[in-house]
C-alpha cells in the first residue's frame, strides 16, 4: 500500500510537471513578445485638460471622454436599470434571511459558549521591525521604476502671469523661478527627463494669468516585467524566511521544556 501511494504522488508530481511547462512556455514566449512593446502617457493642459494611452502606435483618448452615441447611451441605462434590480433582489434576500435567523434565535436556546483562548500580543516595537523590510523593499522598487524604467520624453510648462500691480507680478514672477530652481534639480535626480522646456513670464497686458502645460511619459513593458519579476522573488524570499522564522521561535520552548520534563 505504501509503494502504491508513493507511486501514485510520483505520477501526479509528473503530471502537473507536465501540464506546468507548456503553460510556463506559453507565458514565456507571450512575455516576450510584448517586452519591446512601449506604453505611455501623454496629459495635457491648456484651459482644459487631456489624456492619451499611447501603446505603440495606437493612441487611445481617456480625458475627455467622448459623448456617447444613442444606442451606448440606451445600453447604458439598460445596464444601470438591472443593476439597481439585482440590488433590490439581494436587499430583499438579506432582510428575509435576517427575519428567520431571528425568528430561530427566539425559539432555539442560545447554547453556552467556550472561552476563547487568548492570543499571544504583538508589541509594536515587533509589528515595525517586521515592516522594516517590506518598506526598504518597496522603496528600492519605487526609486528603481520611476529613476531607471520610466522615462518622461517630454515636459513643457508655460506660465503667463497676470496681476494689475506691476510690482506685485514682478515680485510673483521672481519667487515662481525660484521655485522652478529648487524643483527642477529634484525631478532630475528622481526622473530621466529627455526634452524640457519650463518658461515664466509676466504679462502686462492679460487679466487672468494663463498656464499651459504637456506631460509625457514612457515605460517599455520589458523592463517592466524583468523588474516584477526580480522583485517579487525578492518579496517571496522575505516571506518564506519570516515565515520559518515564526516557526522556529514556536518550536523553541517547546524543545527546551522536554528534557525539563523528563527528568
Amino acid at each position: 500500500m505504501k509503494a502504491l501511494r508513493k507511486n501514485g504522488k510520483l505520477l501526479l508530481i509528473v503530471l502537473v510537471a507536465l501540464l506546468a511547462i507548456p503553460i510556463l512556455l506559453l507565458v514565456a514566449v507571450i512575455l516576450l513578445l510584448l517586452s519591446p512593446i512601449p506604453v505611455g502617457l501623454r496629459f495635457r493642459y491648456d484651459g482644459a485638460s487631456a489624456l492619451r494611452l499611447i501603446i505603440a502606435f495606437f493612441h487611445m483618448q481617456l480625458l475627455p471622454k467622448k459623448p456617447m452615441t444613442r444606442k451606448q447611451a440606451e445600453k447604458a441605462a439598460a445596464k444601470k436599470a438591472k443593476k439597481q434590480e439585482k440590488k433590490a433582489k439581494k436587499a430583499a434576500k438579506k432582510a428575509e434571511e435576517k427575519k428567520k435567523q431571528q425568528a430561530h434565535s427566539l425559539i432555539a436556546k442560545p447554547e453556552p459558549e467556550a472561552p476563547a483562548e487568548p492570543k499571544p500580543k504583538t508589541s509594536v516595537r515587533d509589528k515595525l521591525e517586521g515592516l522594516i523590510p517590506w518598506a526598504k523593499l518597496g522603496v528600492r522598487f519605487v526609486g528603481e521604476f520611476f529613476h531607471r524604467r520610466l522615462c518622461v520624453r517630454r515636459l513643457n510648462i508655460r506660465v503667463a502671469l497676470a496681476n494689475s500691480d506691476p510690482a506685485k507680478l514682478a515680485m510673483s514672477t521672481g519667487r515662481a523661478w525660484e521655485i522652478l530652481g529648487i524643483a527642477v534639480p529634484i525631478l532630475e535626480q528622481g526622473f530621466r527627463i529627455k526634452e524640457r522646456r519650463l518658461n515664466v513670464y509676466p504679462d502686462f497686458t492679460a487679466k487672468k494669468t494663463d498656464v499651459e502645460a504637456e506631460l509625457q511619459i514612457r515605460l517599455i513593458l520589458g523592463g517592466l516585467f524583468w523588474m516584477a519579476l526580480r522583485y517579487g522573488f525578492r518579496a517571496l524570499k522575505l516571506f518564506l524566511s519570516r515565515k520559518f522564522r515564526k516557526k522556529a521561535t514556536k518550536t523553541a520552548p517547546t524543545e527546551e521544556t522536554a528534557p525539563a520534563k523528563a527528568s
